[in-house]
């Protein structure tokens, strides 16, 4: 993967990560409402497994956030 691949990646987990935090949500809860492992979810949020389109839909429906969301920075537009 290339590097901006892997730190699209990493946004993407931390980003998930932060936002599940502020909802108050365990890993085992949103990844039940996203449809997936909690291992799976473990790895997306420590950013060593790549998100397909679908896996980024159903985090964001979950999470309740537009897509976009997941791969900015919160201080970035979106």
């Amino acid at each position: 993967m290339s590097a901006l691949g892997e730190a699209v990646q990493r946004r993407v987990g931390a980003r998930v990560r932060a936002l599940r935090a502020e909802r108050g949500l365990t890993q085992l809860r949103l990844a039940g409402r996203a449809g997936m492992s909690r291992p799976s979810l473990a790895n997306i949020e420590a950013g060593r497994q790549n998100v397909g389109v679908r896996a980024l839909c159903a985090l964001a429906e979950a999470l309740g956030v537009r897509v976009e969301e997941l791969l900015t920075a919160p201080d970035e537009p979106g």
